[in-house]
């Protein structure tokens, strides 16, 4: 099998586990319905992931970091830092509600009773998250655009924040638009975060 073809083929499959992941919960999520849903053999899926907690972590982590890639591209830009914040507000709420299976596993399935090697990759993705939005706030304070206040637990708090009301979205979804939900979180981000009299 040629790298190209390999690499549909994960894909394909990562797609499907983040769906039935999302659908029944890790714990009932069954490895054939998740080949069958890709359309790949069960031996082609067990050949790219040999266990259901591997497959597990490769949609978590993988899908993570494509979001923070995509986020960082997003950002590439010379908006000036109150526009910029705002921009990576709209960005994560926009991606988790696009990948929308992905976040609900992200919300809801990482807990216990998953193997401790999984939660610790994927602890590990999520800190490289938390670690580029403190950079981001970090590039505030350093314009005097954002109070000088700890690092890395205003990262904590600001994705926990967005985690929160993406999670509500999600379950909710006639509640809020995106709009509303973006134009919320930046109001209170930015009241809580940004120095006075910018």
């Amino acid at each position: 099998m040629d790298s190209g073809k390999t690499s549909i083929k994960r894909k394909q499959i990562l797609n499907a586990a983040a769906t039935i992941f999302s659908q029944k919960g890790f714990h009932q999520a069954r490895m054939d319905e998740i080949a069958l849903m890709a359309n790949v053999a069960k031996g082609t899926l067990y050949y790219n992931f040999s266990s259901k907690s591997l497959l597990f972590a490769a949609t978590v982590t993988e899908g993570m970091e494509g979001i923070v890639r995509q986020i960082r591209t997003e950002l590439v830009s010379d908006l000036p830092f109150p526009e910029h914040f705002q921009l990576l507000v709209t960005s994560i709420v926009r991606l988790y509600l696009q990948h929308s299976d992905l976040a609900h596993i992200i919300f809801n399935e990482i807990s216990s009773g998953i193997d401790d090697a999984v939660l610790v990759e994927i602890e590990r993705v999520r800190s490289r998250f938390i670690e580029f939005i403190a950079e981001m706030i970090e590039k505030g304070q350093k314009k005097g655009y954002i109070k000088p206040i700890d690092l890395k637990l205003s990262a904590v708090a600001l994705a926990g924040i967005i985690d929160s009301v993406c999670s509500h979205l999600l379950q909710h979804p006639d509640e809020a638009t995106e709009e509303q939900a973006v134009a919320t979180l930046h109001d209170m981000l930015s009241t809580g975060l940004l120095s006075g009299g910018q």
